[in-house]
């Protein structure tokens, strides 16, 4: 009786190692599949990816030149008024174009600016 218990338990057990042993080969079999199958979508993505990236770009540095051109447009265009120590306005208009209000500015520290004014003030 104890032959046939024990080899009754012997057959579980390699019953039991078999069907774990199948079960991890499936198991890594089913990963291995899907990751090849991702390899090859992954392929596709970064080749879309890498298309829409070099689109954008091109749309961005466009869009950074253009907003480069329209600040340095906006600050020649800006008003300046220049304030001495007493908060009296001593000087106003486009640096740009007066080179007395240009000098004012170079001497004076900046204050503060509205959507069409810059303000300095010249402390001494």
């Amino acid at each position: 009786m104890k032959s046939s218990t024990v080899k009754t338990q012997k057959n579980l057990s390699a019953l039991i190692a078999l069907s774990l042993a199948l079960v991890t080969l499936f198991q890594a079999g089913f990963v291995k599949s899907t990751e090849s199958k991702n390899d090859i979508r992954s392929k596709e993505e970064v080749q879309l990816i890498a298309e829409i990236e070099s689109m954008l770009s091109e749309d961005e540095e466009l869009s950074i030149i253009e907003e480069v051109y329209q600040d340095v447009e906006a600050e020649n265009l800006a008003e300046v008024k220049i304030f001495n120590a007493e908060n009296e306005l001593v000087a106003q208009g486009n640096p740009s174009s007066n080179a007395t209000v240009r000098n004012l500015v170079n001497q004076a520290d900046y204050l503060t600016s509205t959507a069409s004014s810059k303000y300095y003030r010249i402390s001494k």
